[in-house]
């Protein structure tokens, strides 16, 4: 059974992917109806992902120096006013700027949150905490689309905004009344920033950025942009079937995950980790010879197995290398790696595809995931490791 902690803060992430999910069908559309470009409607849902971007390190600072508990009530009541602010906009300049105030307060609460499970955690159940953590991040995502869909139909496209503030403030309230907080640091902005920069030069914590990179740009590039363009585009699949290729593999990773946990605990984190980037890789590129909606299934239900367990390492051995006092500070540079992956792999990946070349694009992809397993070789780690032992390993 994960700790108290985790299960409160499963609870509390489910909450803040679900309404980020939910706003997300209606975003564009929301766009729209101020008169701009589809340029523009792209742009706003960019905005949302370079706000998290910049203050992922910001946020981990602050864990630190504040403790993460006050960080993550700070980021449910900026979640809050800033969906008030959007359900209100008068304007587009408005709604951007509402977004990129939404995309702070995500990354603050995200960040707090790892920071709190990685540190209060025992290292050799650390993989099934995050594991756990992890089903109420992919369970808000699954179920957010669905109800924001909804929520529109029913009111207008401010309505899932309303919905998502709500969320914003329930987050809060449990952040500070549940959660049992880290003591802060003690440590001066200065003496925090250094560690995270020495912590980023070490070549294991290198490493770990580059595949949390690869994991983002295969997710946000290959599986949500090229996906579902290849399949109507080329293969001539209907929208249904586009949603149950993507749904499958999102149902297979929420039921394997916590098994998955227990395997990178039991096993190590080097193992899985390689064998997981390696699996992946082939599935990924399996995406671009498959010729039927059949195939494209099949491939998928591997491809929920493999990456699903693989998904899991990458935020445990941000746990295990993060340097004493500045655990916050290393998550932040974590995260911030994985959404950079989410803002090039879209750009990058649909850039390829525009050449009319999908299978170059799923190979590209696959073959980040290929160098990300390659890096995992040199990591020699073991889940029952001492952590200063865990810190020197290349």
């Amino acid at each position: 059974m994960p700790s108290r902690n985790t299960r409160i803060l499963t609870v509390g992430v489910f909450l803040t992917m679900m309404g980020i999910a939910l706003v997300a069908p209606i975003l564009p559309l929301y766009a729209r109806e101020f008169g701009v470009s589809r340029t523009g409607a792209g742009a706003l849902v960019s905005s949302f992902a370079v706000a998290r971007l910049l203050f992922d390190p910001i946020g981990g600072v602050a864990a630190d120096r504040l403790g993460p508990r006050r960080i993550m009530t700070f980021g449910g009541i900026v979640v809050a006013v800033s969906s008030v602010l959007a359900a209100l906009a008068p304007n587009y300049a408005v709604l951007v700027v509402a977004r990129v105030i939404e995309g702070f307060g995500s990354a603050a609460f995200g960040t707090a949150a790892m920071h709190t499970i990685i540190t209060r955690a025992p290292k050799d159940r650390m993989g099934r905490e995050i594991a756990f953590f992890q089903t109420g991040l992919l369970g808000g995502v699954a179920v957010g689309p669905f109800i924001g869909g909804r929520a529109a139909e029913l009111g207008d496209f401010a309505t899932p905004f309303w919905i998502y503030a709500f969320m914003g403030v329930i987050v809060a309230y449990i952040s500070w009344r549940f959660v049992e907080d880290v003591p802060p640091s003690g440590k001066s902005l200065g003496e925090l920033w250094r560690s995270a920069g020495s912590t980023i030069r070490t070549p294991a914590f290198a490493g770990l950025l580059f595949v949390a990179f690869a994991m983002f740009v295969m997710r946000a590039g290959a599986r949500v942009t090229l996906l579902p363009l290849f399949g109507s585009e080329e293969l001539g699949l209907s929208a249904s079937q586009i949603g149950d290729v993507l749904a499958i593999s999102a149902l297979v990773t929420v039921l394997i995950i916590n098994p998955g946990g227990w395997l990178v605990d039991r096993v190590g984190r080097r193992p899985v980790l390689v064998a997981g980037m390696a699996l992946t890789a082939v599935t990924v590129a399996a995406y671009g010879q498959m010729t039927t909606y059949g195939g494209l299934l099949g491939v998928s239900i591997v491809f929920g197995v493999v990456a699903g367990v693989a998904g899991i390492v990458p935020p445990t051995l941000a746990g295990d290398l993060a340097p004493e006092g500045a655990e916050g500070s290393a998550v932040g540079m974590y995260r911030m790696a994985g959404d950079l992956g989410l803002i090039v792999g879209p750009v990058w990946l649909g850039s390829v595809a525009d050449t009319g070349d999908f299978t170059m694009g799923f190979n590209i992809a696959a073959g980040l995931l290929l160098a990300a397993a390659v890096v995992g070789l040199f990591m020699r780690d073991k889940a029952r490791r001492p952590v200063a032992q865990l810190r020197r390993d290349v």
